[in-house]
């Protein structure tokens, strides 16, 4: 197999995913000539044509090519592609099989965990900016300003790498110091249990070469055995210890944090990332300083606009326990009624978590459910946004509608949040749009 950096042009199938696109835009500021396929431009394809990166929804004139390589994203069918013979080539691989490789080529700091993955990785790699120490990064977000999660700095230095667990992505690559955010009942569809999802994790932790920092708040994570662990959370045990909502304890010091962040979750995830820049000779004035000019990462709690002092939000939440955190952040720190609209993502998610979707959003004062994105699933009978029941919940079937609702119920001063996975995210702008017209 040659070395990722022997190839002068990369392609990648699926390259508007959030996963690949900041592959592409890495590995374009790496120097390679990066083009990619996706189904239909957007948002996330014009920003990597600004950036560089040519991108087509065509892929008719592709041939195999043993000079390229090729990145295939889990969401294409390679037997649907002009891959379909070659997929046994070296050079044709996996999201998965490439960052195992690249994690051979570079040193990796890796941030894994059910939830809070993207956000506190990019928090971590604004740390280190912020204090001009230039960590390459890949993380599956954009961030607040508009750029895309990936970023090739000093060849010499990390890689700070947000390294999740769906299909098992985790469990090949090679890691020097690991932050694990927490363990859900998530991906199950894949592992099979919840019992082999927590031996992934295990398996990964215990291969790391140096050192594991973990949230001692999680109760499954509380379990993990490991010689070089590091803690952080409201546990009386951790060695970064949350003690107020922006206070943190260490070194037997009591240190406040500032940030915009909203959220008991966000407040774990910094402190997670305290830690683990602490293994870096930064010193804790250095991170919080940074802290406190990082201003998040795009569909994470994003503040997306106001209409007649109604405000709107937008988050990627589409687990139970995200939904949970991303609720409570705005109905503890906002006045005002909260509605939330929510597209269920997959139907296999939707089957497997569906008690706990429908106590989550049980916590809104008003609750839209919308038709199920599938994310390319089929149907499963029985399985319908229309089951979705509670006092406060309401089945629109189409986005197209939710304009109307919104308009005739909102009043000044409430917060509107919309939420899920899918293209959901299109529908702020668009009810802001109504509403101003």
């Amino acid at each position: 197999m040659k070395s990722i950096k022997k190839y002068k042009e990369v392609f990648i199938l699926g390259i508007a995913g959030s996963g690949m696109s900041s592959i592409a835009k890495y590995l374009n500021q790496r120097g390679a000539i990066v083009r990619g396929y996706d189904q239909r431009s957007s948002y996330v394809t014009n920003l990597l044509e600004n950036d560089g990166v040519m991108t087509t929804q065509d892929m008719g004139h592709e041939k195999y090519n043993e000079d390229v390589l090729y990145v295939i994203s889990s969401a294409i069918k390679i037997e649907e592609t002009f891959l379909k013979n070659y997929e046994s080539k070296e050079n044709v691989m996996t999201r998965p099989t490439f960052l195992h490789l690249l994690s051979k080529e570079v040193e990796i700091i890796g941030i894994t965990g059910s939830h809070g993955k993207t956000s506190t990785t990019a928090l971590i790699a604004h740390i280190f900016h912020y204090n001009n120490i230039n960590v390459s990064y890949i993380y599956g977000g954009v961030s607040s300003f508009g750029n895309i999660g990936g970023h090739f700095g000093d060849e010499n230095l990390p890689l700070v790498l947000e390294t999740d667990e769906a299909f098992n992505t985790f469990e090949n690559i090679e890691i020097e110091n690991l932050l694990v955010t927490n363990i859900d009942n998530d991906h199950l569809d894949y592992f099979g249990s919840f019992t082999n999802l927590i031996k992934a994790f295990s398996q990964v932790i215990n291969k790391v070469k140096q050192t594991v920092v973990i949230n001692l708040d999680d109760p499954n994570l509380k379990k993990i055995k490991n010689d070089n662990l590091m803690t952080y959370g409201e546990h009386q045990e951790a060695d970064i210890k949350i003690i107020e909502p922006n206070v943190i304890y260490y070194k037997k010091n009591n240190h406040t944090v500032n940030s915009v962040l909203l959220g008991k979750h966000y407040l774990s995830n910094i402190a997670g990332a305290i830690a683990l820049c602490t293994l870096y000779e930064l010193s804790i004035t250095e991170i919080i300083e940074a802290i406190s000019k990082f201003s998040g990462v795009k569909r994470r709690l994003e503040y997306i606009g106001n209409y007649k002092d109604v405000k709107f939000y937008d988050d990627y939440g589409h687990h139970p326990t995200e939904m949970k955190a991303t609720i409570s952040a705005l109905k503890n720190n906002t006045p005002g009624k909260l509605f939330v609209i929510f597209q269920p993502h997959r139907f296999t998610r939707t089957r497997d978590n569906f008690e706990q979707l429908q106590e989550s959003l049980g916590d809104a004062d008003f609750a839209v459910v919308t038709d199920v994105y599938s994310a390319g699933e089929e149907p499963i009978p029985g399985i319908s946004s229309k089951n979705f029941k509670g006092k406060n919940i309401k089945y629109i079937k189409s986005l197209r509608s939710v304009p109307i609702y919104i308009k005739d119920n909102i009043a000044s001063g409430d917060n509107v949040l919309t939420l899920g996975a899918g293209d959901v995210t299109l529908l702020g702008p668009q009810i802001l749009k109504y509403l101003n017209d």
